[in-house]
């Protein structure tokens, strides 16, 4: 005989199991500490665990220009480290896993995030990349992901680069559509955050995350982006990128918005979550469209016949 189930017991035992599955892949090392010279290495076992190499700028030469803001996750400075930039520098208010139950964990996903985009790019320069032409669901996604890895090259498969001969519902990726560049992690004390200016102290609508991070007195992580202009975003571009991402396994981690896009470019890189990483939902992967992400006003112009898509 079945021994009878608690309705408000077994909800809490899964509960525990997601945290336990939770807690487990916060604990993903996500740093490399060699330097982010030259392409890296793409096999399957990098892309299982995405590490972000080490930036080569020299800590003694940065300097920070102006705020650009923040949110939930961190807060991003416009920087130079000597002669070189303007950069993005995003500096996150968790510099270990945060202890809510269900949380992720900012830093490890953008460095994972930026760690597989870099791969990716290195693969496909390496040569064409053979895809589902349209993915659906975690299956398909997964599949993709590992395309990209250098197991996985179609020279290997023994499948030639030629669109009329190759098997049904698979395309080649042959380029990288325009993505923020992220020249890898940095580290320093967070003495140096409370040492700035007023005008460029970090700041948030909840004290507490700038306190917990600029007064901890310890070395902090920060990753650093390509600086991209203000400028307005048009449904072809984004779309471009929109499609790579979905071809390459990524999930929106929620609804996309086009806060997260400067000039055509994604330039906030916790927005999306790769298919290896915590978070990832098949919701979230099939439900997408560029529509969401351009401004009404925006859209409306670009469905103009006279509107200028140069």
């Amino acid at each position: 005989m079945t021994a009878p189930t608690d309705p408000q017991i077994d909800p809490q035992i899964d509960r525990y199991a997601a945290e336990r599955r939770r807690l487990k892949a916060m604990s993903k090392p996500f740093l490399n500490d060699e330097f982010l010279e030259g392409p890296p290495r793409f096999r399957g076992s990098d892309y299982r665990q995405p590490r972000l190499r080490r930036s080569t700028f020299d800590l003694k030469t940065l300097v920070f220009e102006s705020r650009l803001g923040g949110g939930d996750d961190g807060f991003v400075w416009k920087v130079r480290f000597g002669n070189e930039g303007p950069f993005a520098m995003k500096v996150f208010w968790d510099q270990v896993p945060p202890q809510e139950v269900g949380s992720y964990y900012p830093m490890q996903r953008e460095c994972q995030n930026a760690a597989v985009l870099q791969m990716m790019e290195a693969a496909v320069a390496n040569e064409p990349v053979l895809v589902y032409t349209h993915p659906y669901g975690k299956g398909d996604a997964h599949e993709n992901y590992f395309s990209f890895c250098e197991e996985n090259a179609i020279s290997k498969l023994g499948i030639k680069a030629d669109p009329k001969t190759l098997p049904s519902g698979t395309k080649l990726i042959t380029e990288i559509p325009r993505l923020a560049q992220c020249y890898g992690w940095v580290k320093f004390p967070s003495d140096t955050l409370e040492g700035l200016p007023i005008s460029l102290q970090a700041t948030h609508d909840e004290p507490h995350k700038v306190k917990k991070l600029v007064g901890s007195h310890m070395d902090c992580i920060a990753i650093v982006y390509e600086f991209i202009e203000e400028g307005k975003n048009s449904l072809g571009p984004v779309e471009k990128v929109d499609n790579f991402l979905w071809f390459a396994g990524f999930a929106y981690a929620n609804e996309p918005e086009e806060k997260s896009w400067r000039s055509n470019v994604l330039v906030d890189h916790s927005e999306i979550i790769h298919t290896r990483g915590y978070g990832w939902n098949e919701e979230d992967y099939m439900d997408r469209s560029a529509e969401q992400i351009i401004s009404d006003e925006d859209l409306e112009h670009e469905m103009d016949p006279d509107y200028n898509l140069s």
